[in-house]
C-alpha cells in the first residue's frame, strides 16, 4: 500500500472513528429504565431493528436510533420513555473518538483526501468530527441522501465529489455489513478496522485487514 495509490481515503465514522459501544454504554447509563439491563444484547437486538427500520422509507437516523432503542429495550422487559430515547439519540454527539482516531487522521491527511460516508443526520457528525479536531474534504450523510448504507448512494456520491475512479479510493470501516461488503460488491478497495479482532467470514475478503486506525496509518505511509 503506498503513500500516492490512492486519491483519497473514505471513512464510516460510527464504530470506526468515534467509540460507538463506549457512547451507547454511557448514554444507557442515563437511561433508568435500562439499569442493570444485558448491553451486549442490547446492542445486537437494537442492530437488528435498525437494519429493519433502515430498509423501509427514508427516516432521520434520530428518530430510527430512538426507535430501535425503545424496541431493543423491550425484549429484555424494558420499557423506554420516547423523552429519553430522544435524548439518548441526540446524544452521539458527544460520543468520544477512539484515542487513536486524530492522531491517524492527520498522519494520513497529510497525503490523502478524507471523506466520512455516515448513516446519521448532518448536524450530529459535524459535532463528532469538531470532537475528532480533523478537517475532511467531504462529509455525506443519510440527510443529504435520504439513504442508508448499505445501498450503493454514498458510495457513488462519493465517486462523484470526489471526482475520482474508484480504483483511487479506499473505503475504511468497522462493519462489515454497512461498509465492507457493499463497497468490495461495487469493485472499491476496501480496509476492514477488526476493532473487536473478530474472525473474518469466508465471504469478506478486504484488501487490507487492520486492529486500528493507527496501524493503517503505518501500512499506508510506510
Amino acid at each position: 500500500m503506498g503513500p500516492h495509490e490512492f486519491g483519497a481515503l473514505t471513512f464510516d465514522c460510527y464504530g470506526t472513528l468515534i467509540d460507538w459501544k463506549r457512547g451507547v454504554a454511557e448514554a444507557s447509563e442515563e437511561i433508568r429504565a435500562l439499569a442493570g439491563c444485558d448491553l451486549e444484547r442490547l446492542l445486537r437486538d437494537r442492530e437488528l431493528v435498525e437494519r429493519e427500520l433502515q430498509a423501509g422509507p427514508y427516516r432521520p437516523y434520530g428518530e430510527v436510533l430512538a426507535e430501535s432503542l425503545r424496541r431493543s429495550a423491550l425484549v429484555q422487559g424494558r420499557v423506554v420513555p420516547m423523552e429519553d430515547a430522544a435524548r439518548f439519540a441526540r446524544s452521539m454527539a458527544r460520543w468520544p473518538p477512539f484515542p487513536d482516531t486524530g492522531p491517524a487522521l492527520r498522519r494520513l491527511g497529510a497525503r490523502h483526501r478524507l471523506a466520512i460516508l455516515s448513516n446519521v443526520e448532518t448536524a450530529i457528525l459535524r459535532e463528532s468530527v469538531a470532537r475528532i479536531g480533523v478537517e475532511f474534504d467531504l462529509l455525506l450523510t443519510a440527510q443529504d441522501l435520504r439513504s442508508y448504507k448499505p445501498a450503493r448512494a454514498h458510495f457513488d456520491a462519493a465517486l462523484v465529489r470526489l471526482a475520482l475512479p474508484k480504483e483511487r479510493v479506499l473505503h475504511v470501516a468497522v462493519s462489515l455489513y454497512h461498509d465492507v461488503r457493499p463497497a468490495s460488491a461495487l469493485g472499491w478497495t476496501t480496509a476492514w478496522v477488526n476493532r473487536e479482532a473478530e474472525v473474518r467470514p469466508a465471504d469478506v475478503a478486504p484488501r487490507f485487514e487492520v486492529p486500528d486506525l493507527a496501524s493503517l496509518a503505518d501500512r499506508a505511509l510506510g
